[in-house]
């Protein structure tokens, strides 16, 4: 039980990592570059969070 949880703790600092990583290499590009990937600047967030916090 204490296991599941330390893993669990583990593996969410190292998504909510990635999830700040992609929030940034994100931000750095511009409107038209996000468009072309099919986002608007107020979705990055969301999108990097869906992205790496599957619903369990």
């Amino acid at each position: 039980m204490a296991f599941d949880l330390l893993t669990g703790f583990v593996r969410d600092f190292r998504a909510s990592r990635k999830v700040a990583g992609e929030i940034a290499r994100m931000n750095h590009l511009n409107d038209a570059q996000l468009a072309d990937l099919g986002l608007e600047r107020s979705e990055i967030t969301s999108r990097a969070f869906a992205r790496h916090f599957k619903r369990r």
